[in-house]
Parts: C-alpha cells; sequence; structure tokens
C-alpha cells in the first residue's frame, strides 16, 4: 500500500508539480532515520503547508531552504528536489504486480462464490 501511495503522489507531482522552495523547520528521530519537516514557501496570503520527508542525513541548520516540488492544488503533498529529477520508476513494477495480483485474487474469489452458491 505504501508504494502504491507513493506511486500515486509521484504521479500527480509530476503532473501538476511546482517547483519552489521549502523551510526546514525541525526534525524526530525514529528507527535508523530522521523524519524531518518543512514549510512550503508559498505565494503570500496562502495558508502555511507543512510536509515531512524521512531523511537519513538533515538538509542542514533548522531555517535552511531546500528546494522543493509541491502541488499547486495540495501543497501538503510535496518532495524535496526539483520536478525533473523526480523518479517514480521504483515504485511502478511493484505497484504493478501486486495490483494486477490483487486483481486476479479478487476474480478468482468471485468465481468461486459464484461457483458455490450455484451446488
Amino acid at each position: 500500500m505504501t508504494n502504491y501511495a507513493t506511486y500515486r503522489r509521484m504521479q500527480h507531482l509530476k503532473r501538476h508539480g511546482v517547483d519552489g522552495q521549502a523551510i526546514y523547520k525541525f526534525h524526530e528521530y525514529v528507527t535508523n532515520s530522521h523524519r524531518a519537516f518543512f514549510d512550503v514557501c508559498l505565494p503570500e496570503g496562502q495558508p502555511r503547508a507543512r510536509f515531512y520527508e524521512y531523511m537519513q542525513g538533515l538538509p542542514g541548520p533548522e531555517g535552511t531552504a531546500v528546494p522543493v516540488v509541491y502541488d499547486s492544488r495540495k501543497p501538503k503533498r510535496a518532495k524535496t528536489g526539483v520536478r525533473a529529477e523526480l523518479d517514480f520508476d521504483a515504485e511502478r513494477p511493484v505497484v504493478l504486480l501486486v495490483g494486477g495480483g490483487g486483481l486476479a485474487m479478487i476474480a478468482i474469489g468471485a468465481l468461486l462464490c459464484l461457483t458455490g452458491s450455484l451446488v
């Protein structure tokens, strides 16, 4: 499910993403990595949009500006980096394999239910 969510998020950012900046605010230590929180720099008058990413190393001291790609319709959907570097090809095979397998299992289950109800 996580791979599917990442795949969909990357697709949305690739289609509707806007290059911008975010300010690193703070981090929380989680198992073997950091959850770093960022505030997206939005045009004047729009509410603040905060997002987080899991990172091995921190981007610098608090207040550091980093490049970010965000969806202008939903700025909380953001990812550090630039739009040209977005790569979701690693999640695609897993999503197709698991999704295709899941559809096959649903079809087999429906077939078994139909044949079981006829007997």
